[in-house]
């Protein structure tokens, strides 16, 4: 898709009513354009740059199901846009979907952003239930967890009518859907926001985000106990527009956050902090070549290593993805970037729209990675790969017939579970692919 937001400044809540009628628009032009293809094209053979390894291992392509899920107020008279931004396993086999519903009601409704909690049947797809959470006009969930009584834990972005303010959003739901909290939390009195949630040892939840003025963010770590409750957080700037798009809690008790820091001539170094168990820094790198590099996640591999994804144009092919290996003192390991002579990217916009979980741990150690490509179809569309624990590529998945992938999970059994934006008649719905 064109990325739309790049004509505006970066501020997730700039302009909102006349940027989602302008979006509604040129969406759907270019959605009907990349999406209406009625077959899927998967590649085995990735063109690959020096760095990687080709694959000659067939990627799963049977479709188990392919579902388009819409707000659960939707009616012929009102009509809402649904994005995805993260999806897991659940504990009792099933899956849950987090998201945004945008009410394209006319006049704009007061709530023009509502946070979207779907959990389909892990065998069919079938929606189990589909709920809404409403706290302000502008609610954005970006992140999910299942806690252990076997609720979901959620975090995103909670805003008024006030482009220049938000707080992060912390909400909990139980096994049918039913709200037991959702608060925001405040960081600066200005614009706050959380991108990524993880579980931490002590039971309660790292979050990391951002914090600060719009056009003037800060990487933000926030520590919350299982009630969302405000323990400490976490500043660090050093040059304008800083965000961290994922924190983790590491085996050994300290924090890694990752994303991106604004370097000279509007360009983005990958950026990655440790620090220690009460968010006080141990090192701060960055990484990255002479063009745009972007941090989008991170995980724990094996003995204090950690494996990051990035989008990046400064390796491989008109825009690339990039995983990189660092040890416990930031020293790079290994990095190869993926893709093909075409735009591959991870996110769907740019920094403007929901980041995505980009990045998951197989359960045979290897790495699943979810994204948009142009070099696997003609049109672009859903991406995902997957690497053995080496970095290797084992293969891609392409489905020109939906948007961007946002998020995706393996299962034990190999089958792999998608979700994004995709569209359905005049606007766009929230997807979820299995394959296997």
């Amino acid at each position: 898709m064109f990325p739309i937001y790049f004509l505006f400044p970066k501020n997730k809540f700039f302009n909102k009513k006349f940027l989602h009628l302008l979006f509604f628009l040129i969406s759907s032009l270019f959605f009907h354009s990349s999406c209406g293809q009625n077959s899927s094209t998967t590649s085995n053979s990735a063109s690959n740059s020096a760095d990687q390894t080709t694959s000659g291992d067939e990627s799963p392509s049977n479709v188990v199901f392919s579902k388009t899920i819409m707000d659960p107020d939707a009616t012929q008279s009102k009509d809402y846009e649904e994005s995805a931004s993260d999806v897991i396993k659940t504990s009792d086999g099933n899956y849950v979907v987090v998201g945004t519903s945008i009410s394209w009601e006319w006049p704009m409704p007061d709530n023009m952003d509502d946070i979207l909690i779907v959990k389909l049947d892990g065998t069919s797809g079938d929606v189990i239930w589909n709920k809404k959470i409403h706290l302000r006009n502008y609610d954005r969930a970006t992140s999910v967890v299942e806690d252990n009584d076997g609720n979901y834990v959620i975090t995103g972005f909670t805003s008024s009518d006030d482009a220049n303010k938000s707080d992060v959003f912390f909400g909990k739901v139980d096994p049918q859907g039913n709200v037991l909290t959702k608060k925001a939390i405040t960081i600066t009195k200005n614009y706050d926001g959380g991108y990524s949630i993880s579980k931490t040892a002590d039971g309660g939840y790292i979050i990391g985000g951002e914090a600060g003025h719009s056009h003037n963010e800060d990487f933000m770590i926030l520590k919350v106990d299982q009630n969302g409750n405000k323990k400490w957080s976490k500043k660090f700037s050093d040059h304008p527009d800083n965000s961290a798009y994922d924190a983790i809690e590491a085996s050994d008790g300290n924090f890694y956050l990752v994303g991106s820091k604004r370097i000279v001539n509007k360009l983005e170094d990958i950026r990655i902090i440790k620090t220690n168990s009460k968010g006080n820094k141990i090192w701060d790198k960055t990484y990255g070549g002479d063009k745009d590099d972007i941090a989008e996640g991170i995980i724990e591999s094996e003995d204090n290593t950690f494996v990051i994804v990035a989008g990046t144009f400064s390796y491989g092919k008109g825009g690339d993805v990039l995983l990189m290996k660092i040890n416990s003192d930031g020293e790079v390991i290994w990095q190869n970037n993926y893709g093909g002579d075409k735009l591959d990217k991870l996110r769907e916009y740019d920094g403007n729209s929901v980041s995505g979980r980009h990045l998951t741990k197989t359960p045979d150690g290897g790495f699943l990675v979810s994204g948009n490509s142009s070099s696997f179809s003609s049109f672009g569309g859903l991406w995902v790969f997957k690497t053995n624990s080496s970095g290797s590529l084992l293969w891609n998945y392409n489905n020109q017939n939906w948007g961007g992938a946002c998020a995706a999970r393996q299962a034990v059994d190999g089958s792999v579970i998608i979700t994004g934006p995709g569209l359905a008649g005049d606007t766009v719905d929230l997807y979820a692919i299995k394959i296997r």
